[in-house]
């Protein structure tokens, strides 16, 4: 979720090339319509964003006990501690600018801890 199509098509573009199927959506509010349609892996989400920031969509995201999604990385240019304040639930944390593979690195990183959880708990 990136209020920025530039940011959406950069984001997209990086984990589409490492084989992940992206949604990319303009506003907290989209986004929300999408977790109730389809069920996501992980979720980035821009902080600072018009309307629903990304912090009010990563507090309904985990206190919605109908949602599934696993993994959250806030994206933004804030210092991570004032993000932490606001919505402290996250799995990771990118500070804008971002390079567009250190994106990819991250989700692949918490799908494959997370993946790895999951092998524990069986």
């Amino acid at each position: 979720m990136d209020d920025s199509p530039v940011m959406r098509v950069i984001v997209t573009a990086s984990l589409e090339s490492l084989g992940y199927s992206v949604e990319a959506v303009d506003s907290g509010y989209a986004a929300l319509e999408a977790f109730k349609l389809e069920n996501f892996d992980a979720v980035i989400l821009d902080v600072d964003m018009p309307g629903m920031d990304g912090l009010a969509v990563g507090r309904a995201l985990r206190d919605d006990s109908n949602t599934c999604i696993p993994m959250i990385a806030m994206h933004t240019s804030l210092e991570e501690a004032v993000v932490r304040i606001g919505f402290d639930k996250y799995d990771a944390f990118l500070q804008k600018p971002c390079d567009a593979r250190l994106i990819g690195e991250c989700i692949d990183r918490m799908i494959q801890e997370h993946g790895r959880q999951g092998e524990k708990d069986s």
